[in-house]
Protein backbone atom coordinates (compact mmCIF):
# COMPACT_ATOMS: atom_id res chain seq x y z
CA UNK A 1 0.00 0.00 0.00
CA UNK A 2 1.24 3.27 -0.98
CA UNK A 3 1.97 6.29 1.54
CA UNK A 4 0.76 9.53 0.82
CA UNK A 5 2.98 12.33 0.29
CA UNK A 6 2.86 16.01 1.79
CA UNK A 7 1.34 17.46 -1.33
CA UNK A 8 -1.27 14.61 -2.20
CA UNK A 9 -2.36 14.69 1.72
CA UNK A 10 -2.76 18.95 1.17
CA UNK A 11 -4.79 17.74 -1.76
CA UNK A 12 -7.29 15.62 0.54
CA UNK A 13 -7.59 18.27 3.23
CA UNK A 14 -8.35 20.64 0.32
CA UNK A 15 -11.11 18.26 -0.27
CA UNK A 16 -12.37 17.47 2.82
CA UNK A 17 -12.41 20.95 3.41
CA UNK A 18 -14.68 21.38 -0.18
CA UNK A 19 -16.97 19.08 1.37
CA UNK A 20 -17.80 20.47 4.62
CA UNK A 21 -18.65 23.86 3.62
CA UNK A 22 -20.48 22.52 0.52
CA UNK A 23 -22.87 20.23 2.66
CA UNK A 24 -23.09 22.97 5.50
CA UNK A 25 -24.66 24.62 2.15
CA UNK A 26 -26.73 21.79 1.72
CA UNK A 27 -27.78 21.19 5.38
CA UNK A 28 -28.32 24.89 6.02
CA UNK A 29 -32.38 25.04 5.14
CA UNK A 30 -32.83 22.17 7.79
CA UNK A 31 -30.94 23.19 10.16
CA UNK A 32 -31.75 27.26 9.91
CA UNK A 33 -27.96 28.25 9.89
CA UNK A 34 -26.32 31.43 8.64
CA UNK A 35 -24.49 31.46 5.68
CA UNK A 36 -21.33 33.31 6.21
CA UNK A 37 -20.60 35.72 3.10
CA UNK A 38 -17.02 34.66 2.86
CA UNK A 39 -17.81 31.06 2.54
CA UNK A 40 -18.60 30.85 -0.72
CA UNK A 41 -15.30 32.08 -2.24
CA UNK A 42 -13.33 30.73 0.30
CA UNK A 43 -15.25 27.16 -1.12
CA UNK A 44 -14.04 27.78 -4.58
CA UNK A 45 -10.55 28.53 -3.71
CA UNK A 46 -11.14 25.07 -1.19
CA UNK A 47 -11.83 23.18 -4.34
CA UNK A 48 -9.50 25.10 -6.91
CA UNK A 49 -6.97 23.73 -4.20
CA UNK A 50 -7.82 20.27 -4.32
CA UNK A 51 -7.89 20.35 -8.13
CA UNK A 52 -4.60 22.06 -9.01
CA UNK A 53 -2.51 19.35 -6.45
CA UNK A 54 -4.36 17.04 -7.56
CA UNK A 55 -3.70 17.70 -11.50
CA UNK A 56 0.27 18.00 -10.76
CA UNK A 57 0.49 15.05 -8.91
CA UNK A 58 -1.32 12.86 -11.55
CA UNK A 59 -0.53 14.41 -15.03
CA UNK A 60 2.51 16.62 -14.32
CA UNK A 61 3.19 19.58 -13.90
CA UNK A 62 3.88 20.62 -17.41
CA UNK A 63 0.20 19.74 -18.62
CA UNK A 64 -1.43 20.62 -14.92
CA UNK A 65 0.35 24.26 -16.16
CA UNK A 66 -1.38 23.95 -19.60
CA UNK A 67 -4.81 22.67 -18.48
CA UNK A 68 -5.40 25.31 -15.86
CA UNK A 69 -3.55 28.36 -18.05
CA UNK A 70 -5.87 27.20 -21.08
CA UNK A 71 -8.91 26.95 -18.73
CA UNK A 72 -8.28 30.17 -17.09
CA UNK A 73 -7.87 32.39 -20.36
CA UNK A 74 -10.48 30.78 -22.42
CA UNK A 75 -12.86 31.07 -19.62
CA UNK A 76 -12.14 34.89 -18.38
CA UNK A 77 -11.85 35.84 -22.73
CA UNK A 78 -15.58 34.07 -22.63
CA UNK A 79 -17.01 35.65 -19.75
CA UNK A 80 -15.74 39.05 -20.47
CA UNK A 81 -17.14 39.00 -23.84
CA UNK A 82 -20.24 37.58 -22.25
CA UNK A 83 -20.67 40.52 -19.73
CA UNK A 84 -19.63 43.15 -22.00
CA UNK A 85 -21.74 41.82 -24.88
CA UNK A 86 -24.30 39.23 -23.12
CA UNK A 87 -23.08 37.08 -27.14
CA UNK A 88 -21.65 33.97 -25.33
CA UNK A 89 -24.56 33.14 -22.04
CA UNK A 90 -27.09 35.81 -22.57
CA UNK A 91 -27.14 39.36 -20.37
CA UNK A 92 -26.02 39.05 -17.26
CA UNK A 93 -23.31 40.67 -14.77
CA UNK A 94 -21.64 39.82 -11.53
CA UNK A 95 -21.83 40.61 -7.55
CA UNK A 96 -19.46 42.99 -6.15
CA UNK A 97 -19.40 40.14 -3.31
CA UNK A 98 -17.70 38.04 -5.47
CA UNK A 99 -14.17 39.89 -5.15
CA UNK A 100 -11.50 41.65 -7.59
CA UNK A 101 -12.69 41.72 -10.71
CA UNK A 102 -10.62 41.69 -14.45
CA UNK A 103 -13.21 43.37 -17.04
CA UNK A 104 -16.35 42.77 -15.27
CA UNK A 105 -15.59 38.96 -14.44
CA UNK A 106 -14.24 38.34 -10.90
CA UNK A 107 -11.16 36.30 -10.84
CA UNK A 108 -12.51 33.53 -8.95
CA UNK A 109 -14.67 33.04 -12.38
CA UNK A 110 -11.36 31.49 -14.16
CA UNK A 111 -10.34 29.96 -11.36
CA UNK A 112 -13.98 28.37 -11.11
CA UNK A 113 -14.10 27.26 -14.58
CA UNK A 114 -10.89 25.23 -14.24
CA UNK A 115 -11.59 22.94 -11.34
CA UNK A 116 -15.30 22.04 -12.49
CA UNK A 117 -13.45 21.28 -16.17
CA UNK A 118 -11.05 19.48 -13.98
CA UNK A 119 -13.20 17.11 -12.17
CA UNK A 120 -15.48 17.20 -15.32
CA UNK A 121 -11.99 15.68 -17.49
CA UNK A 122 -10.99 13.06 -14.44
CA UNK A 123 -14.98 11.85 -14.49
CA UNK A 124 -15.06 11.71 -18.16
CA UNK A 125 -11.51 9.41 -18.54
CA UNK A 126 -13.05 6.99 -16.08
CA UNK A 127 -16.15 7.01 -18.02
CA UNK A 128 -14.95 6.38 -21.16
CA UNK A 129 -11.04 5.73 -20.69
CA UNK A 130 -8.95 7.72 -23.73
CA UNK A 131 -11.26 7.17 -26.04
CA UNK A 132 -10.75 10.23 -28.76
CA UNK A 133 -9.75 13.59 -28.59
CA UNK A 134 -12.98 14.39 -29.64
CA UNK A 135 -15.25 12.19 -28.09
CA UNK A 136 -13.33 12.89 -25.02
CA UNK A 137 -14.22 16.40 -25.09
CA UNK A 138 -17.16 15.95 -26.49
CA UNK A 139 -18.45 14.08 -23.06
CA UNK A 140 -16.25 16.05 -20.48
CA UNK A 141 -17.88 19.07 -21.84
CA UNK A 142 -21.70 17.66 -21.30
CA UNK A 143 -20.20 16.73 -17.98
CA UNK A 144 -18.89 20.01 -16.89
CA UNK A 145 -22.39 21.63 -18.44
CA UNK A 146 -24.56 19.14 -16.02
CA UNK A 147 -22.60 21.30 -13.30
CA UNK A 148 -23.65 24.73 -14.42
CA UNK A 149 -27.55 22.77 -15.51
CA UNK A 150 -27.36 22.34 -11.38
CA UNK A 151 -25.26 24.83 -9.80
CA UNK A 152 -26.80 27.79 -11.47
CA UNK A 153 -30.34 28.34 -10.41
CA UNK A 154 -29.48 28.04 -6.82
CA UNK A 155 -26.01 30.29 -7.35
CA UNK A 156 -28.04 33.51 -9.47
CA UNK A 157 -30.75 33.04 -6.59
CA UNK A 158 -27.95 33.93 -3.95
CA UNK A 159 -27.47 37.37 -6.09
CA UNK A 160 -23.68 36.02 -6.61
CA UNK A 161 -24.82 36.53 -10.34
CA UNK A 162 -28.05 38.33 -12.10
CA UNK A 163 -29.46 37.48 -15.16
CA UNK A 164 -30.90 40.57 -16.67
CA UNK A 165 -34.06 39.19 -18.07
CA UNK A 166 -34.32 35.81 -16.33
CA UNK A 167 -34.68 32.66 -18.29
CA UNK A 168 -36.93 29.24 -18.97
CA UNK A 169 -34.79 27.28 -16.70
CA UNK A 170 -35.46 27.90 -13.16
CA UNK A 171 -34.93 32.07 -14.35
CA UNK A 172 -31.64 30.77 -16.21
CA UNK A 173 -31.61 31.21 -19.91
CA UNK A 174 -30.79 28.22 -22.46
CA UNK A 175 -28.12 29.96 -23.88
CA UNK A 176 -26.03 30.22 -20.66
CA UNK A 177 -26.06 26.07 -20.88
CA UNK A 178 -25.14 26.22 -24.72
CA UNK A 179 -22.31 28.86 -23.51
CA UNK A 180 -20.97 26.30 -20.97
CA UNK A 181 -20.83 23.35 -23.36
CA UNK A 182 -18.70 25.58 -26.10
CA UNK A 183 -16.47 27.22 -23.41
CA UNK A 184 -16.12 23.60 -21.66
CA UNK A 185 -16.05 22.08 -25.40
CA UNK A 186 -12.97 24.47 -26.62
CA UNK A 187 -10.94 24.03 -22.58
CA UNK A 188 -10.85 19.98 -23.18
CA UNK A 189 -10.03 20.01 -26.90
CA UNK A 190 -7.33 23.15 -26.70
CA UNK A 191 -6.16 20.65 -23.58
CA UNK A 192 -5.95 17.16 -25.16
CA UNK A 193 -4.42 18.68 -28.55
CA UNK A 194 -1.29 20.34 -26.29
CA UNK A 195 -1.07 17.66 -23.82
CA UNK A 196 -0.41 15.18 -26.33
CA UNK A 197 3.00 17.39 -26.82
CA UNK A 198 3.68 17.35 -23.64
CA UNK A 199 5.47 14.16 -21.38
CA UNK A 200 3.03 13.29 -19.06
CA UNK A 201 5.77 12.99 -16.05
CA UNK A 202 3.32 12.78 -13.09
CA UNK A 203 5.21 13.65 -9.63
CA UNK A 204 5.25 10.14 -8.04
CA UNK A 205 3.10 6.81 -8.26
CA UNK A 206 0.19 7.09 -6.28
CA UNK A 207 -2.96 4.94 -5.57
CA UNK A 208 -5.79 4.33 -7.39
CA UNK A 209 -7.70 5.72 -4.76
CA UNK A 210 -5.95 8.89 -4.86
CA UNK A 211 -6.67 9.06 -9.07
CA UNK A 212 -10.14 8.51 -8.33
CA UNK A 213 -11.03 11.44 -5.84
CA UNK A 214 -11.93 14.34 -8.56
CA UNK A 215 -14.51 11.56 -9.30
CA UNK A 216 -15.39 11.15 -5.65
CA UNK A 217 -15.25 15.56 -5.51
CA UNK A 218 -18.66 15.45 -8.24
CA UNK A 219 -20.26 12.76 -7.07
CA UNK A 220 -20.20 14.46 -3.36
CA UNK A 221 -21.30 17.63 -5.07
CA UNK A 222 -24.20 16.18 -6.68
CA UNK A 223 -25.25 14.68 -3.56
CA UNK A 224 -24.82 18.33 -1.65
CA UNK A 225 -27.17 19.48 -4.07
CA UNK A 226 -29.84 16.87 -4.31
CA UNK A 227 -29.97 17.40 -0.15
CA UNK A 228 -29.99 21.23 -0.79
CA UNK A 229 -32.90 21.37 -3.14
CA UNK A 230 -34.66 18.45 -1.53
CA UNK A 231 -34.65 20.65 1.62
CA UNK A 232 -35.61 23.96 -0.41
CA UNK A 233 -38.67 21.62 -1.09
CA UNK A 234 -37.38 22.03 -4.70
CA UNK A 235 -37.97 18.89 -5.33
CA UNK A 236 -38.36 19.23 -9.61
CA UNK A 237 -34.25 20.00 -9.44
CA UNK A 238 -33.51 17.36 -6.89
CA UNK A 239 -34.86 15.24 -9.75
CA UNK A 240 -32.38 16.98 -12.20
CA UNK A 241 -29.40 16.53 -9.99
CA UNK A 242 -29.86 13.66 -9.70
CA UNK A 243 -30.23 12.09 -13.09
CA UNK A 244 -27.85 14.30 -14.56
CA UNK A 245 -24.67 14.86 -12.42
CA UNK A 246 -25.77 12.08 -10.11
CA UNK A 247 -26.14 9.87 -13.15
CA UNK A 248 -22.66 9.82 -14.63
CA UNK A 249 -21.32 10.29 -10.82
CA UNK A 250 -22.67 6.38 -10.23
CA UNK A 251 -21.86 4.76 -13.27
CA UNK A 252 -18.18 6.39 -13.19
CA UNK A 253 -18.33 4.98 -9.34
CA UNK A 254 -19.53 1.38 -10.53
CA UNK A 255 -16.86 1.40 -13.38
CA UNK A 256 -13.89 2.23 -10.14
Amino acid sequence: MRRLNFWQTLAIVFLALYFASIFFFALRPLLGWRIPVFLGPVSTLFVWGFAILHAWRTLGWRRALAFFAIAFVVGLALEAIGVATGWVYGGYHYSERLGFMVFGVPVLIPLAWFMVIYLAYCLTQKLIGDRSLMWNSLIGAVAATAWDVVADPQMARTGLWIWDRGGEFFGVPIQNFVGWWITSFAVLILYHTVARTLPPQPISAHAPSFALLPVVAYSGLSLSFIIGYAGQGEGAMAVITFFTMGAMSLIALAKS
